[in-house]
């Protein structure tokens, strides 16, 4: 699959799409993962964790190292 997820950060998840418009807001937990990525998940044995941001609603997923 061609799906390569960042690490999860150590500090505080950062909106990239907030961040971009010069904004700094920190991303929430989110408990569900699209179907994609835990097709992903299962397929390469590797843990994934989304967020959402509370302002845009963006969703990111990443890797848990």
């Amino acid at each position: 699959m061609a799906n390569d997820y960042r690490s999860l950060p150590d500090g505080p998840v950062l909106c990239e799409a907030c961040t971009q418009a010069g904004q700094k807001v920190e991303m929430l937990p989110h408990p569900v993962l699209p179907p994609e990525a835990e097709k992903h998940a299962e397929s390469e044995n590797t843990e994934l964790q989304s967020y959402r941001c509370p302002e845009c609603e963006t969703l990111e997923i990443f890797r848990v190292d």
